[in-house]
């Protein structure tokens, strides 16, 4: 019953007369803002020489956003939303525009025709965003987007926003502005001064406004209040003549745009199309970049996680939808979400009214051109451009000054030289700055020599205080992560600064473990070939560890490990300094550490307080196999084993019964102390290696050897503990140098 409940929960409800209000007027708000936007940006797209297709591509903008915003608002996972034309797409677009244009008039076409080829343009850049998005979705590699890096971000959405401040100049200008000052000249006229003035005291008032009533009616309220001031005072105390350079040319009603149709009927110019692809591709990234700037920020704001794939699914569709509509691009709105939000909307079909008054606009064929005065149209671009870049300064998380630095180059090459180069800059930039960050990390993440880390093998006394004086010569270096050629020379300097600063005792043995490291490249394996003739100069061997099958195969090919190198390769790490630690011993094991016998050794470490006589008459001799177990994991603890002679292996079984060695020990050693002492099961297996010699003192023995012989016996109590404080300050000692 409980879990039918929960499902009624999630029941859809149906939507009472208030709620129905509350989203309708949210809608109609919205739509100002939206019809306000549209505006703006045909007017940025559609100016000097294609001004006379303002008409038409303000169409195909509100046809845009009716698709895109109905879609969206039905299928966001961040409802209630809504969706349109996106700032930093329509810059882009601006600029596909005027290349296409450029192209066309130096071919000598017909204005009709590059206004033409322009609307193809636009509708084949919204084809392929609907597609790149949905692709993105589809393949579920939404969270990859998460990726690029910022600088690249920012200088693409810097460079957008410039565009949106001066293309607002141009709107009003109707020309474009360039790097020679006299295109500036023109900005101080009679003319076109007064209205710059008064587009910048547009946008100021739309920031001055917002702090006097709620964000959401801050850009209604300044559009509506300078719309009706600047038309009662144009229309009734301007005369004509002045007038109509305050407004677009009336071009009479708007035009619905149906690509397929055109492409079939008119002669388009696929050449310069292609010509544009760099644009047209720079509108598809921008608007995924865009896109998923606006659900982020959309998720910080509402503290709601959304389905990237998902998002990405829908708005791709709604771009396919609008293309073959006719529509322009558009995606998922972070300022649409944000104002049909705080507008009061309270589900879904907040968004569908914003669409729906969108599509009556559309189609009622009103002349909005002729009704907005383009320094209205010139203060909301500037103050969409500027918004853009206050948010893109307020960089979230602290940025260097490269990083800062290699945004502005991005955004002055894409301003100056176009968005092509934009982006292989950026690439490039993003790349660089990525290995020159990676290169100081290192490779080398710890560094050690055998007098702090050894293998896991237990030897005897004088071979271990041997091992230990000697250990400077062996060096163990752990590597990890990537290593490319931003790192592999800082992996040679460094080893080549510890073979040269060691004169008393000259390295010998250098452990390289690249057990963390998942790959490398050519440049790391020539820095290698460079260590390896290094070493072969110094007579030091390079002991390789824990390479996968290819890193192997690239070393293999190298020629470090041929018949006439002494370089070794190992599985593992450990193994890898066992094989070292046994080339030091046979170099170096003469004299005490040859000599000693079991029965010297023993009577060694009892001290001299109880010799071997005493002790030997409670001790079993036994001779072990290879393979044969001393004892086996779980079984009673019921007897310690002296290690004579021969190699023992400590082995568990994981949970699928496998055995894992942990440790190996050699002779003159004490095996199965811990549980004798403790009274537990086994927690081990011990397995001969070698045939070895062991000397097995039981329970029952070491009870009568305590009460024959108490000092014998307090001899062996003390043996056993200087053996336990030997190992466990030897694991302090490795323990602190791997912290």
């Amino acid at each position: 019953m409980e879990s039918l409940a929960n499902l009624a929960l999630r029941r859809p409800h149906k939507r009472d007369l208030p709620s129905l209000g509350r989203d309708a007027l949210a809608g109609v708000i919205s739509a100002v803002v939206q019809i306000a936007y549209c505006i703006s940006f045909s007017a940025l797209i559609f100016q000097g020489a294609l001004a006379s297709g303002f008409s038409l591509g303000l169409a195909a903008i509100i046809m845009g956003t009716v698709v895109t915003g109905i879609v969206v608002a039905l299928t966001s996972t961040l409802s209630p939303a809504d969706a349109g034309p996106d700032t930093p797409a329509i810059a882009v677009m601006s600029v596909l525009a005027g290349s296409i244009a450029a192209a066309l008039a130096a071919k000598g076409a017909s204005t009709q025709a590059i206004i033409l080829n322009v609307m193809v343009g636009i509708s084949v850049s919204t084809l392929f965003t609907g597609i790149l998005l949905f692709g993105l979705g589809a393949l579920k590699l939404g969270q990859w987007v998460r990726f690029i890096p910022y600088p690249v971000i920012a200088g693409f959405l810097a460079a957008s926003g410039w565009l949106l401040m001066t293309g607002g100049v141009e709107v009003v200008t109707q020309s474009n502005l360039t790097l020679s000052p006299a295109s500036w000249a023109m900005l101080y006229s009679p003319t076109y001064g007064p209205q710059i003035l008064v587009g910048l005291a547009f946008a100021v008032a739309i920031v001055v406004i917002g702090r006097l009533v709620p964000d959401y009616l801050a850009l209604p309220v300044a559009f509506i209040s300078f719309l009706v001031v600047a038309n009662v005072i144009l229309f009734g105390f301007v005369s004509d003549e002045v007038r109509s350079a305050w407004f677009l040319p009336s071009l009479g009603q708007l035009t619905l745009w149906w690509p397929i149709s055109a492409v079939m009927q008119h002669d388009v110019d696929w050449g310069v199309l292609a010509q544009s692809s760099a644009e047209i591709g720079a509108v598809c990234g921008i608007t995924a970049i865009s896109m998923l700037l606006d659900v982020s920020s959309l998720e910080v704001a509402r503290q709601k996680s959304a389905d990237l794939d998902k998002e990405f699914r829908t708005n791709g569709f709604a771009n396919i939808l609008a293309a073959v509509a006719g529509g322009a691009d558009g995606n998922l709105s972070l300022n649409g979400a944000l104002l049909i939000e705080k507008s009061g909307a309270v589900g879904r079909l907040g968004g569908v009214f914003a669409a729906l008054v969108c599509a009556v606009v559309l189609f009622a064929g009103a002349d909005i051109g002729a009704m907005v005065p383009k320094a209205i149209l010139m203060g909301m671009l500037a103050y969409l451009g500027a918004t853009i870049l206050a948010e893109t300064l307020h960089s979230p998380a602290q940025s260097s000054l490269a990083e800062w630095g290699l945004a502005g180059a991005i955004m002055l090459v894409i301003v100056n030289f176009g968005y092509l180069m934009g982006v292989v800059l950026g690439v490039i930039g993003a790349c660089l700055m990525f290995a020159l960050s990676y290169s100081r990390i290192g490779v080398i993440r710890r560094h050690l020599t055998r007098g702090d880390f050894s293998s896991n093998v237990e030897r005897a006394p004088e071979q271990t205080r041997l091992l230990r004086e000697e250990g400077v010569r062996l060096h163990v270096f752990w590597l990890s992560g990537f290593i490319f050629f931003g790192s592999s020379n800082g992996l040679f300097e460094r080893i080549r600064r510890v073979i040269d600063s060691q004169d008393e005792k000259p390295v010998g043995y250098v452990v390289l473990d690249f057990s963390a490291v998942p790959g490398l490249d050519t440049s790391a394996v020539l820095s290698l070939i460079k260590l390896r003739n290094y070493c072969n100069e110094h007579g030091v061997i390079l002991v390789f560890s824990g390479l996968t099958e290819v890193m192997r195969a690239s070393f293999q090919k190298a020629g470090f490990f041929t018949s006439g190198q002494p370089h070794q390769v190992f599985a593992t790490r450990n193994e890898a300094i066992e094989w070292c630690e046994d080339m030091l011993l046979m170099y170096h094991e003469v004299g005490e550490a040859s000599v000693h016998s079991f029965e010297s050794w023993l009577t060694h470490e009892l001290g001299g307080a109880a010799d071997m006589s005493r002790i030997t008459p409670y001790l079993e001799r036994h001779e072990v196999n290879v393979g044969e177990a001393l004892f086996q994991q779980g079984e009673p603890p019921d007897s310690v084993e002296i290690l004579a002679s021969g190699c023992v292996a400590i082995t568990i079984k994981d949970e699928q019964g496998r055995p894992i060695r942990l440790r190996r020990m050699m002779g003159y050693t004490i095996v199965g102390e811990m549980g004798f002492y403790r009274q537990v099961p086994r927690t081990a297996t011990v397995i001969a290696e070698e045939p070895s010699v062991v000397y097995r003192l039981t329970r029952d023995s070491f009870d009568k050897m305590q009460e024959q012989d108490p000092t014998a016996a307090s001899v062996f109590h003390k043996l056993i503990i200087r053996l336990l404080s030997d190992r466990l300050e030897f694991a302090n000692r490795e323990i602190s140098a791997l912290l």
